[in-house]
């Protein structure tokens, strides 16, 4: 499409699209061919770094045709929507609120590329971040919790209420929702049920800590 001289690095920008765009001031670019920071050769992708990529997508991006969802940092200063409040944040917020509403509305349509098969089936890190926020969010993870519920029954009406609040961004009311359970033990041995009924696998969420490699594997 254009070429962005006051980024630094510079960025190019490229539109992906399946629809006719010859009446746009755009050129085809065949990334197998064409000498460019974009080049596509015997099955693998590669990108020259010292540019920033940027890729315009002229179509619906389906969650359904994801392999893999995670959580980045971004950007200090740009969003290409208005009022964001993620800007500068390293994406546990966001692991939280969208981890809370797959949970809460019972959404399967990215469990899949939430959870990895190697070396054996198990929930992926985006799900373990997002699960760590929502218990340090809703205060669970530092015994704050001292309400009246403790019932499965009423423990999960609650919990999921909570869920649903915080996906949607009210956390003072979801905070409210939350207090009404007995005890962070509870919150976090529901919580561990919720994720088990969803995904169809353990999560092991107890004592304030989620524990699993919490440690990025090496690079080297």
């Amino acid at each position: 499409m254009e070429v962005q001289k006051n980024y630094n690095p510079k960025a190019c920008r490229f539109l992906i699209t399946d629809e006719d765009v010859s009446h746009l001031p755009v050129q085809l670019y065949n990334a197998s061919r064409d000498e460019g920071p974009l080049r596509y050769a015997e099955g693998l992708w590669y990108w020259n770094w010292t540019y920033t990529g940027e890729f315009m997508l002229q179509s619906t991006l389906w969650l359904s045709d994801c392999h893999k969802v995670d959580f980045i940092k971004h950007h200090d200063a740009y969003c290409s929507i208005g009022g964001c409040n993620d800007r500068g944040k390293d994406g546990d917020r966001a692991a939280g609120r969208v981890i809370a509403y797959v949970l809460s509305r019972g959404i399967n349509i990215i469990d899949d590329p939430l959870i990895t098969t190697k070396p054996k089936k198990a929930l992926s890190f985006a799900v373990y971040r997002g699960l760590w926020r929502i218990l340090f969010a809703l205060g669970a993870s530092a015994g704050n919790l001292e309400g009246s519920l403790k019932t499965d029954v009423s423990v999960d009406a609650a919990l999921r209420a909570a869920l649903l609040q915080y996906a949607a961004g009210e956390l003072d009311a979801a905070k409210q929702t939350a207090s009404l359970i007995g005890s962070g033990e509870i919150f976090r041995r529901r919580l561990s049920n919720l994720v088990e009924d969803h995904f169809g696998l353990k999560s092991e969420v107890f004592g304030g800590v989620i524990v699993r490699r919490w440690i990025r594997p090496s690079s080297h």
